[in-house]
């Protein structure tokens, strides 16, 4: 199929020589797909930040394991595959790819004329990382009144997008219209690329701080995510008053009709990535995170005693 498109061949040979160092070292991987961000993609005949979208939930779920992410794969399935549409994508996996050092291995395409419709694509990534497995063994216990910290995304990252076009009524030429509010079209808000946290994740372990847990926000929202955060017979307090959920969320609460508690289970809120840490501890990751470029927020504290996350 890549020879038929003219496409370019990459390799998957990794080298692995620079961990010998590590005490137990071992390979762990993860998968995602973004069809329903592909939806968005089609509708506006835009696939060049999809690719990056597909790597960084992939490497993010790595980082948030403490594993350092070696190469990603792909596969993309369409009717009819199109040379310009596949190369959108390959390209801004292979370019998120070369920021992170991660090898890009490319992509298998496969042509499914009876699954999917005329320009209707798929794409799921695979990414596979190394980790010393006594690092894993390194969590902290979770304490009473321990920090969660989260890291802001850039929109929805990987989840929500379904909910957005079917509540909101997307086309294209409603995704067009500048918002004022927004300072953006919706368009580009939704199609704004996924964040990747590994640096600022590395940053802080790098500096011996412990975590009592990592989870990247994806599947599920802001509300699953904390959930399998906590450990059991934990809870905790989340303070993100109405007025600081950022302007997209507002939108699909208002005009989208969707209450607070079905956005924390569709979106992610404005949070990327969510761990845990000692408050003493809480100064120094604002600090060593924001050296990375990433913005830190502290929105709760882990309660004892109960398994409930309340909202404030």
């Amino acid at each position: 199929m890549r020879e038929r498109l003219g496409l370019q061949t990459l390799t998957n040979e990794i080298p692995i020589i620079s961990y010998r160092g590590m005490i137990d070292p071992v390979l762990v991987s993860k998968t995602h797909g973004v069809s329903g961000k592909l939806s968005i993609a089609a509708e506006l005949e835009r696939y060049d930040t999809v690719g990056k979208d597909c790597v960084a939930v992939c490497v993010n779920d790595l980082a948030a394991m403490g594993a350092k992410p070696l190469f990603f794969y792909d596969t993309i399935s369409c009717a009819r595959p199109k040379k310009d549409k596949i190369e959108d994508l390959e390209n801004g996996a292979k370019e998120l790819c070369g920021q992170l050092d991660v090898a890009y291995a490319g992509s298998e395409i496969m042509e499914l004329p009876d699954i999917f419709h005329y320009d209707q694509y798929d794409m799921v990534g695979f990414a596979v990382g190394i980790m010393d497995r006594s690092a894993s063994r390194s969590i902290r216990p979770v304490k009473n009144a321990d920090v969660i910290i989260g890291l802001a995304s850039d929109g929805l990252h990987n989840n929500g997008y379904v909910s957005a076009k079917k509540k909101l009524f997307l086309t294209k030429t409603s995704m067009e219209v500048y918002y004022e509010n927004l300072q953006s079209t919706l368009g580009e808000l939704l199609m704004q690329p996924t964040r990747c946290y590994q640096r600022a994740l590395e940053a802080v372990r790098k500096a011996d701080i412990a975590l009592g847990g990592c989870i990247q926000v994806a599947h599920g929202g802001l509300d699953a995510a904390l959930h399998k955060l906590l450990p059991e017979n934990r809870g905790a307090v989340i303070k993100q008053p109405k007025q600081n959920i950022p302007p997209l969320y507002q939108v699909l609460h208002q005009d989208g009709n969707m209450s607070l508690e079905q956005l924390r289970t569709t979106c992610n809120m404005g949070i990327g990535m969510l761990f845990i840490v000692a408050e003493e501890d809480v100064a120094r990751v604002i600090e060593l995170v924001e050296e990375t470029g990433e913005r830190p927020l502290p929105i709760g504290l882990v309660e004892t005693g109960s398994t409930q996350i309340r909202y404030i």
